[in-house]
């Protein structure tokens, strides 16, 4: 199902917040934006791109797989149950290779997590069990590996071209588990951290971190337990620069009832985040809105689109418009490249990863950047 929801504020206070933040402050350069109710004639539409995983294909697509498209065009697939082996189909969703393997030496991985592509063919990954990004040739040799000892990484972003990376995830900040995101260099020290948000449990928030940078080097983090999205300038990390805060009726932070974490319905966690010509595209799981109380056995992982809906939101960060909503009836997570969208599915009792590539379709839909930036 694919289609506008209404949207409306559950608590009026914020926007009395929001008016007095706009005041301003000699202490504070912060831009407080209220997330526009309502978008208008404007929605994002998925095209499928491609289809990955087959039944004669070694290894798995898995329940929760990572996945990047490289620059030319092949896409780069890891996930938890090939122990730190990595796939590569090519533009067509063919299998052509596999390189890595589970380790903790050069080149290999336990848990391989986010993948970002260069644009000379490298790759930097993301390994979530060896806390450490790696960075590989066009040819998959090792060329360097940044420890990220501080925190659980659970994303990153490379700024000003792999000088320096914004990492998210969760860790200790002055004795109290949060979730946080660190700026650490190419020698994997950490020179800052932007904001951190106590959480009861790394597992139960175990989604909670995308991060994303804009053309002007901002970096882009989510709120904990919220739908917020704050904007960091890496070289003054006393607060973030713009913030924009959302309370829509539907998004509702949990936990799940005691005792039914995972047949009560799924609290809402934002899951994808990126920048793009200057407008912020989000994507935000929540219950799925047929959901029923099912007192027999979980769902399968790969069955996540029977309790987890996707609203898909772009908004204009230079004041908070609501360019466009979405919802569509199935989990969709980001990819390491940012432009593509997929969800996994399962066919003929195997998981495959269904590509998509989101656009804006609509008489609303801005032709350019509204802001211009």
């Amino acid at each position: 199902m694919t289609g506008k929801i209404p949207v409306h504020v559950k608590h009026p206070w914020l926007i009395a917040a929001v008016v007095c933040a706009a005041v301003p402050r000699p202490s504070s350069a912060q831009s407080l934006l209220l997330i526009a109710e309502e978008a208008g004639e404007c929605a994002v539409r998925l095209r499928e791109v491609v289809r990955l995983g087959g039944v004669g294909d070694p290894g798995t697509i898995g329940s929760r797989p990572e996945i990047t498209r490289t620059t030319e065009g092949d896409y780069i697939v890891a996930s938890v149950e090939n122990r730190g082996e990595l796939l590569v189909f090519d533009a067509e969703g063919v299998f052509r290779d596999r390189f890595g393997r589970g380790g903790d030496g050069p080149g290999e991985f336990r848990v391989p997590g986010r993948i970002r592509a260069g644009p000379d063919g490298s790759l930097r990954i993301l390994d979530l069990g060896n806390r450490r990004i790696t960075r590989l040739s066009a040819d998959r040799r090792p060329l360097e590996t940044v420890n990220v000892r501080s925190l659980h990484g659970l994303d990153f972003a490379a700024i000003a071209l792999g000088e320096r990376y914004a990492v998210s995830g969760f860790g200790q900040v002055d004795d109290v588990l949060s979730a946080t995101t660190e700026i650490v260099d190419g020698g994997g020290q950490r020179s800052a951290g932007l904001g951190a948000t106590p959480v009861e449990s790394w597992m139960v928030n175990f989604f909670r971190a995308p991060v994303a940078v804009d053309g002007r080097g901002r970096v882009w983090t989510t709120r904990a337990g919220g739908y917020g999205f704050d904007a960091w300038d890496p070289s003054d990390r006393s607060e973030p620069v713009t913030r924009l805060v959302g309370d829509p009726e539907w998004f509702d932070p949990g936990p799940p009832r005691p005792g039914a974490p995972v047949t009560a319905p799924v609290p809402s966690v934002v899951i994808g985040l990126r920048v793009e010509r200057g407008l912020l595209w989000t994507a935000t799981w929540v219950a799925d809105e047929n959901w029923t109380p099912n007192p027999g056995a979980a769902p399968s992982p790969l069955d996540l689109d029977r309790i987890i809906d996707t609203i898909l939101d772009v908004i204009d960060p230079a004041g908070g418009a609501l360019i466009a909503r979405t919802r569509r009836d199935e989990a969709l997570r980001g990819t390491g490249d940012d432009a593509l969208l997929f969800g996994v599915r399962e066919e003929g009792g195997i998981a495959r990863a269904v590509i998509f590539e989101p656009a804006l379709a609509g008489r609303d839909c801005p032709p350019t950047n509204p802001s211009g930036r």
